[in-house]
């Protein structure tokens, strides 16, 4: 009698555990169902950059405030999920096959982090109607669908910014005007990154110079300026909109700084900067060669011949096995490919050396070509490229010299 009472109770406690758990379900869908009150909030909020790699070039998202609902989110599409191991992590990063995803946050949740690190965040309040704003509601959860929240993230064409400023373009449409932006048509992809992360990470910015192709090195117009944060954010406040009663405002109501951090981009130059260890690594190669210690220099020599093998492979990997657009037509490949590998294998044997002594010279004369001329590529290089050029040239032509035939 008492087991049966026993299951009894636990079979009551189980459907009320049940239906508490189904009313909670409920209520959550209801909240983001619901119409919103005409005291909503909107608003866009541009956080400014931080240290890590993924936060050089900062963040947007949309605030949606309604007190009469007692609602306070925040949507972003930056997030992405790591995955089973950072191996995992790493290699889908690496071919491009990195899904990103559209977020739903409580707001204190979204700012706590930015609070942690120590960044600006600073909020527009939008002067919307109240249809607009339940127009733009409906787009958000229309986005927020399992089905349509992840995308294939593209850095430049595709990102966390220009998803919100499409949005908006989707929603307002002709009743959203807007301004070009003072640097439109002016700067490349890789000139508007280069002035977000040249002083305070110029390490960053070789990478990025080196991995990425042509593509980056047209002029962006105003709208293909805004895959960043800060400038989707100066679009937005020099922007007006068309009202129901057909009144044109401005589109930002009020600005607020939601949080003061650190500026991560002024500062100094670093003294170990690229450009800095490249020439350095050049006027060693040139005193070794000079000095022409013979194991020294043929280690010295493979060690640099390897570097630049290793790093072609990279580029060729990156271009022709990724889904990475702007990776392909990156035209280091002229100069960082791997048949640098060639000249690595001849240093250990010497019959290699003099059957490749042909191909020594004209390597040298090919990269000085380069050094005289880089500037008719139709690629942007980094200015620490060119002391890696000139290694390459000292390096070609030294082993030229070396294996030419001595006359009888």
């Amino acid at each position: 009698m008492k087991c049966l009472d026993y299951k009894i109770y636990f079979n009551i406690i189980m459907k009320s555990v049940l239906k508490l758990f189904l009313l909670i379900l409920i209520f959550s869908n209801s909240v983001k169902s619901q119409t919103l009150s005409p005291k909503t909030i909107v608003s866009l909020i541009t956080c400014d950059e931080g240290t890590e790699i993924y936060s050089l070039f900062g963040h947007s998202a949309i605030r949606i405030q309604d007190p009469f609902n007692h609602i306070d989110f925040v949507y972003n599409w930056g997030m992405f999920e790591f995955g089973d191991s950072e191996l995992d992590f790493q290699f889908r990063f690496a071919k491009g096959k990195l899904k990103y995803y559209m977020a739903e946050e409580l707001y204190e949740n979204f700012i706590y982090s930015y609070q942690y690190e120590q960044r600006t965040v600073r909020e527009q309040v939008l002067n919307l109607s109240y249809q607009q704003k339940l127009a733009l509601w409906d787009e958000i959860q229309f986005n927020y669908r399992p089905e349509n929240r992840y995308y294939q993230y593209d850095f430049f064409f595709d990102n966390c910014s220009s998803r919100i400023s499409d949005i908006f373009e989707k929603v307002l449409g002709d009743n959203l005007i807007r301004k070009e932006l003072p640097l439109a048509n002016q700067l490349s992809y890789r000139q508007l990154i280069d002035k977000q992360v040249s002083i305070s990470q110029p390490w960053s910015d070789f990478g990025i110079d080196l991995a990425l192709g042509s593509k980056i090195d047209k002029l962006t117009t105003s709208k293909e300026m805004q895959f960043l944060p800060k400038y989707l954010e100066q679009s937005i406040g020099l922007a007006s909109i068309k009202l129901d009663n057909g009144n044109v405002e401005p589109l930002v109501l009020a600005v607020h700084e939601l949080e003061k951090g650190k500026s991560y981009i002024d500062g100094d130059k670093e003294s170990w900067s690229p450009l800095f260890i490249c020439w350095g690594i050049f006027f060693v190669a040139l005193l070794l060669h000079l000095v022409n210690i013979k194991y020294l220099t043929s280690t010295f020599d493979a060690l640099l011949f390897f570097s630049f093998g290793i790093g072609g492979v990279v580029l060729v990997f990156l271009w022709f096995f990724t889904d990475h657009q702007p990776t392909k037509l990156n035209y280091n490949l002229l100069w960082l490919n791997p048949l640098h590998f060639i000249a690595l294998i001849s240093i250990f044997s010497k019959k290699l050396q003099f059957l490749f002594n042909k191909f020594y010279l004209v390597q040298a004369f090919f990269h000085f070509g380069i050094v005289l001329f880089w500037i008719a590529i139709p690629q942007e290089f980094n200015p620490a490229f060119r002391p890696l050029l000139l290694i390459l040239v000292l390096l070609y032509y030294f082993w030229y010299k070396k294996t030419v035939p001595k006359k009888a």
